[in-house]
C-alpha cells in the first residue's frame, strides 16, 4: 500500500492549498467591503474597541481581586475561626482560643493568632542609624504569635520565618518599610523603637518579607512579637473567653480533616470552656464558626475585620456592566450589518448564481466579524493604556496591563467570541437570500431585519437607562451621606495624632498654646474619633439590676471640653470640664445608652450604671446625655456610646472657624516643634477621615459613571450609524417630501419619531431593572435616601434627549438637502 502513500499526502498538500486559497479569497473579499464602506467599518470598530477595552481594564481589576491569599501555600487548608451572636458576626476572637483548639482537637495541625490593639491603629517607629535619627507613623502593624509564620508562609527577603518570633520583642518588616527606614542596607539584627502612649519600646528586626505584588486581607507593613515588654504581659492576662474579642484565629488543619464535622465541635467546645465566662457575663450566647482563608477578602462581611475587604457584588456589577458594554458593540455591528441587507442582497444572488454555497458566504461574513473585532482589540490595546492611570486612581489599585498573562489571553478570546457573536446572525441572514427572488428585486428583508434592529436598539438603551439611574442614585446618594446632619461638627476640626509617651505628657501645654490662636476655639483629647473604628466597649447594668442585665457600649475615654469641641446637642445634664468633680468616674450617654440601660433621658444624669471586670465590680455616674449621633458612617445603625472622661490620649482635636485654614497649621506646627515633641508633626481633618468610610462606594460610583459614559456613546455610535444609513435610503423619498411642500421640521419629526418610540420603550423596560438594582445598593446604607419617582422620569428624559440628539443630527442633515440633488438621478 506504500505506492499510494505519495498521492494521498499529494492531495492532502492539495487541499490545504485550496483551504488557504479560499480563506485568503474570504479575507481580500472582506477588507474589500469593509474598505469601500469606511464610516460603517469606522463606527463598528471604535465600538468593538471601547467595548473590549472596557471588558480589559474592569478584567485586570477583577482578576486583582481575585488573587487576594492565592498565593499562601496549603491556604485551603486555613481557616480563620470568628464568632456570632443572635445580633452580629465578629472577626476577632478570645485569647485562649487558639491554645484550646490545638490542645483539644486531633484535626489542628497549627494555630495562631494576629492581635489588632484598640486605639494603636498607628504606631510611632523610630530608628537611629549613624547618628541620624529616622521616624514615622506607620499603619497595619500586627502583633502575631511565635507560630505565625508556621501557619502563613511568607518569602522572607532577610531573615529566617521559623525562628523569626521565637525572641521577645522581636519585629518583621516588609521590604517596602525596610526600605523606608534603612535603605538598601540589610536591617537584620538593627535595633527598632516602638513608641506607644504608655512609652517607648525597643524591638530587634528579625526579618524582611516581600510585599511587593502580594495580595492578602493581612495587609501588614510590619508584625511584632506577641511576647514583649509593652502589651506583654496585658496579652497574658487576656484568658477569659467571654470577653477580650480583639483576637483573629487561624488554625491549619490536617489534610485530611473533615471540615464539616470540625465546625460542628465547635459549639460544645466553646460552651465546654466559655459557659461560666459567658454566664459571668450576664449569660450571652456566642458561637463559633469557620471562614476558609481564600473567602475571607470578597466574602467576609462582618464586623471588626483586620483590614479593608473587597465585594463580590461589586465583582458582578462591574463585570455585568464590562459584558454589556461588549453587548451593546456586537449589537451595533448586527444592526448596521442587517440595515445594510438590502445593499448586500444582489452581491449575495450574484455570488450564488457563480457557484458559491451558503457555507462559502457564511465564512466570509464573519470573516468580515472577525477584522473588526480584531481591529478593535488592537485599538482597545491602544485605548486601556492610555485610560489605564485613570482606572487606577478611580479604583484606588496599581495595576498593569501586561502583569498577568491570563487576563490578556481571556480578552483575546473574548475578542473571537464577540466577533462570532456580533457575525453570526448578519452571516446567516444575509447568507440565506434567494438569488431569484433577491434579482427580480423582490427582496423582502427589510421587515425581518427591521423588526431585530428593534428588538436590540430597545435592548441597548434599556442598558444604558439602567446606567444612567443607577449613577443618579449613587450620587444623591452619596450627597445625602455627606450632607446628612450627623449629631455633632465634622467640619473645621483638626486632628494631631498624640500616639508617644511624651506627646500624650505635653498634651495640656500643646491645648494652652494653640488655644492663643483666635481662629482656635476649642480643644479637646480623645482616644478615638467619629468616623474611624472604635471597638472599645463594655457590659453595664443599671442601678437595681444585676450582670444578668447587661448592655453592651462602645466607649471612648475623652478628655474636658470634648462635646463643645465636636458641637453634640447635650439633651440633659453637663459636660465634662475642670470645673465638675464627682465621687465615681463620670460618663456622658447618647440616648440610645440611656435607654439600653432601662433610664428616661430626663431622669437619666445622677444615676448609677456598673460593670464588673475580673471580679471586682466599678461604678460610673451619669453625668450628662447628649441626643444621638452618627459615630460610624451612615453604613450602620446608631448603637449605644458612652464618652468616659479619661485622658488617656490618643488624638487631640481643635476646633477652629474662618477661612485661615493654613493660618491654624502653621501656628499648629510652630506650637509642636516649640514644645520639642518628639514625635513627627502629622495631621488629618476630621471630615475627609469621616468621608474616608464611602471611599469604597465612591469607587464604585466613579468606575460605573465612567462606563455608563461608554456605553451610552457605544449606543450612540451604533444609533448614528443606523440612522445615517436609514436616511440615506429615504434620500429620494424626501427629495419628493420637500418638492410637495413639506417642512425641514416635518422631514425631521418622520426620520426621528421611529427612534424616538423604540427609545421610549427601552426606558419604559429599564424600570423596573433600574428599581430592583437601586434597592438592592442601597441596603448597604442603614440611612439612604427614598427612591423619588421624578428619578425615573428624569433618567428617562436624559436618555431620549441623547437618543435624539444623536438621531436629529443626522436628521437634520438629511432634511436641509437640497432636493434637487436627491432626485437628479431619476
Amino acid at each position: 500500500m506504500s505506492k499510494y502513500l505519495p498521492l494521498t499526502t499529494g492531495n492532502s498538500i492539495f487541499q490545504l492549498y485550496n483551504f488557504i486559497k479560499m480563506w485568503r479569497n474570504n479575507l481580500k473579499l472582506s477588507l474589500r467591503n469593509l474598505l469601500k464602506h469606511k464610516s460603517l467599518t469606522v463606527i463598528n470598530v471604535l465600538g468593538m474597541a471601547v467595548g473590549l477595552a472596557a471588558c480589559l481594564l474592569i478584567g485586570l481589576f477583577i482578576f486583582d481581586e481575585l488573587s487576594y491569599d492565592k498565593h499562601i501555600k496549603d491556604g485551603e487548608r486555613i481557616y480563620r475561626v470568628a464568632l456570632e451572636t443572635a445580633e452580629s458576626r465578629w472577626a476577632g476572637s478570645p485569647g485562649p482560643l487558639a491554645e484550646g483548639l490545638r490542645n483539644d482537637f486531633a484535626e489542628v495541625e497549627n494555630a495562631t493568632r494576629i492581635m489588632k490593639f484598640p486605639e494603636l491603629d498607628q504606631m510611632l517607629l523610630k530608628s537611629e542609624s549613624s547618628g541620624e535619627a529616622t521616624q514615622f507613623y506607620e499603619t497595619k502593624g500586627y502583633y502575631v504569635d511565635s507560630t505565625f509564620f508556621e501557619v502563613f508562609n511568607y518569602e522572607f527577603l532577610s531573615g529566617h520565618s521559623l525562628s523569626a518570633l521565637g525572641s521577645p520583642n522581636s519585629v518583621i518588616l516588609s521590604a517596602s518599610l525596610a526600605k523606608k527606614f534603612f535603605g538598601e542596607a540589610n536591617p537584620v539584627n538593627q535595633s527598632l523603637t516602638i513608641g506607644l502612649p504608655f512609652g517607648d519600646f525597643d524591638y530587634t528586626i528579625t526579618g524582611v518579607f516581600e510585599d511587593t505584588g502580594v495580595k492578602s486581607h493581612i495587609d501588614a507593613n510590619f508584625f511584632l512579637s506577641m511576647q514583649n515588654d509593652d502589651i506583654g504581659n496585658a496579652v497574658k492576662g487576656m484568658t477569659n473567653w467571654a470577653t477580650n474579642n480583639i483576637f483573629y484565629t487561624y488554625v491549619k488543619l490536617h489534610p485530611a480533616a473533615d471540615i464539616e464535622s470540625f465546625e460542628k465541635k465547635l459549639i460544645p467546645f466553646f460552651e465546654r470552656h466559655g459557659a461560666e465566662d459567658l454566664k459571668a457575663m450576664g449569660g450571652f450566647s456566642k458561637n463559633l464558626f469557620l471562614q476558609p482563608l481564600e473567602d475571607i477578602y470578597l466574602e467576609s462581611n462582618i464586623d471588626y475585620e483586620l483590614g479593608t475587604t473587597g465585594n463580590k457584588m461589586t465583582l458582578f456589577v462591574f463585570g455585568s456592566v464590562a459584558v454589556f458594554i461588549l453587548l451593546i458593540a456586537c449589537i451595533n455591528f448586527m444592526n448596521l450589518a442587517t440595515a445594510r441587507s438590502e445593499k448586500r442582497s444582489k452581491e449575495v444572488g450574484i455570488r450564488k448564481l457563480l457557484g458559491a454555497n451558503k457555507s462559502g458566504l457564511v465564512r466570509q461574513f464573519l470573516g468580515e466579524s472577525m477584522i473588526i473585532s480584531l481591529l478593535g482589540l488592537l485599538v482597545a490595546f491602544l485605548v486601556a493604556s492610555l485610560l489605564m492611570p485613570y482606572f487606577n486612581q478611580l479604583t484606588g489599585k496599581e495595576l498593569g496591563l501586561y502583569q498577568r498573562t491570563l487576563p490578556l489571553l481571556m480578552i483575546f478570546l473574548l475578542a473571537i467570541v464577540a466577533g462570532l457573536l456580533a457575525g453570526t446572525y448578519p452571516a446567516f441572514f444575509l447568507s440565506a437570500f434567494t438569488p431569484s427572488t433577491v434579482l427580480k428585486g423582490k427582496f423582502k428583508g427589510r421587515l425581518s431585519g427591521f423588526s431585530l434592529r428593534q428588538v436590540l436598539v430597545v435592548f441597548q438603551f434599556a442598558i444604558s437607562a439602567c446606567l444612567i439611574l443607577m449613577v443618579f442614585v449613587i450620587k444623591h446618594q452619596l450627597d445625602f451621606v455627606q450632607n446628612q446632619d450627623l449629631g455633632f461638627k465634622k467640619n473645621q476640626q483638626l486632628i494631631l495624632p498624640l500616639k508617644s509617651e511624651d506627646a500624650v505628657a505635653k498634651y495640656e501645654v500643646l491645648k494652652a498654646s494653640l488655644l492663643q490662636n483666635p481662629n482656635v476655639k476649642s480643644v479637646t483629647l480623645a482616644s478615638t474619633y467619629p468616623g474611624i473604628e472604635s471597638i472599645e466597649d463594655m457590659m453595664y447594668y443599671a442601678e437595681g439590676k444585676t450582670v444578668e442585665d447587661v448592655v453592651n457600649i462602645t466607649n471612648a475615654y475623652v478628655g474636658d471640653d470634648f462635646v463643645e469641641t465636636l458641637g453634640f446637642q447635650m439633651l440633659e445634664g453637663r459636660t465634662f470640664t475642670e470645673k465638675y468633680t464627682s465621687e465615681y468616674p463620670m460618663m456622658i450617654l447618647n440616648e440610645s445608652a440611656v435607654r439600653s440601660l432601662g433610664y428616661e433621658v430626663a431622669d437619666a444624669v445622677g444615676k448609677k450604671v456598673h460593670f464588673e471586670w475580673r471580679g471586682k465590680l466599678s461604678t460610673l455616674e451619669i453625668v450628662g446625655v447628649v441626643k444621638d449621633f452618627n459615630y460610624q458612617s451612615l453604613h450602620t445603625k446608631i448603637n449605644p456610646y458612652a464618652f468616659i472622661k479619661e485622658n488617656r490620649g490618643g488624638y487631640l482635636i481643635a476646633n477652629f472657624e474662618g477661612s485661615g485654614t493654613n493660618e491654624v497649621m502653621v501656628s499648629a506646627e510652630a506650637s509642636w516643634d516649640k514644645l520639642n515633641i518628639s514625635d513627627p508633626f502629622v495631621y488629618s481633618f476630621l471630615d475627609q477621615d469621616f468621608q474616608r468610610n464611602y471611599e469604597k462606594e465612591e469607587r464604585v460610583a466613579n468606575v460605573i459613571i465612567g462606563f455608563a459614559l461608554l456605553a451610552i456613546f457605544i449606543a450612540c455610535l451604533g444609533l448614528y450609524g443606523l440612522t445615517a444609513f436609514m436616511t440615506e435610503q429615504r434620500t429620494k423619498e424626501i427629495g419628493i417630501r420637500k418638492t410637495m411642500g413639506a417642512t425641514d421640521w416635518s422631514i425631521v419629526a418622520l426620520l426621528s419619531k421611529d427612534f424616538g418610540k423604540t427609545v421610549l420603550l427601552a426606558i419604559l423596560i429599564s424600570v423596573p431593572i433600574s428599581l430592583y438594582l437601586s434597592k438592592a445598593w442601597l441596603e448597604n446604607f442603614a440611612y439612604k435616601i427614598e427612591l423619588q419617582w421624578w428619578y425615573f422620569v428624569v433618567t428617562g428624559l436624559v436618555a431620549l434627549l441623547i437618543a435624539m440628539l444623536t438621531v436629529s443630527f443626522q436628521s437634520v442633515r438629511t432634511a436641509l438637502m437640497n432636493p434637487v440633488e436627491s432626485l437628479k438621478s431619476e
